[in-house]
């Protein structure tokens, strides 16, 4: 039975990876999937560079206030800015699907960063990765899908006015 389930499984893992290869023309056999999995590495990056340079910034700003203020800070201001610069191509992709596909993308990043380091490390090494992570991750990762969910769905809505 265990391995009916394993293959049962990696039949529906093979098939949604074969999603993202090319096909033997060399065209993607699902270009939205596979555009959208870029822009969210390209996003990915994006949070990683503002973490970077903001969170010595603000750590000097906020230098005499006390460790909750000075960790809210932390936490908002760059996840923010990551979304701002983020959610920015919104205004002038024509495909509006991308901006929430890719976010969900960064979605599944984290949960699947979040799983891994609760199967791989201890319960000690696993409640400081939860600190950070629930101080980093959060921030934007919800400004950004929230800006291109309801974006999206005003688009929408402007779409069915129209007809």
């Amino acid at each position: 039975m265990a391995v009916r389930d394993e293959n049962t499984l990696r039949h529906k893992l093979d098939r949604f990876w074969a999603a993202l290869f090319l096909t033997p023309e060399g065209k993607p056999k699902s270009a939205f999937l596979l555009y959208s999995f870029c822009l969210s590495l390209v996003f990915l990056i994006a949070y990683g560079v503002s973490y970077f340079f903001l969170i010595d910034v603000l750590e000097k700003a906020f230098a005499q206030s006390s460790v909750a203020v000075r960790n809210i800070f932390e936490s908002l201001v760059p996840g923010l800015a990551g979304s701002l610069v983020c959610c920015a191509p919104w205004f002038f992709i024509k495909n509006k699907r991308m901006l929430p596909a890719a976010y969900i993308w960064l979605a599944l990043y984290a949960v699947a960063a979040l799983m891994a380091m609760a199967f791989l490390a201890g319960s000690g090494d696993f409640r400081i990765f939860l600190y950070f992570y629930l101080m980093l991750v959060p921030s934007g990762l919800v400004s950004g899908a929230v800006f291109s969910l309801l974006m999206f769905r005003r688009t929408l809505s402007a779409e069915a006015g129209a007809k």
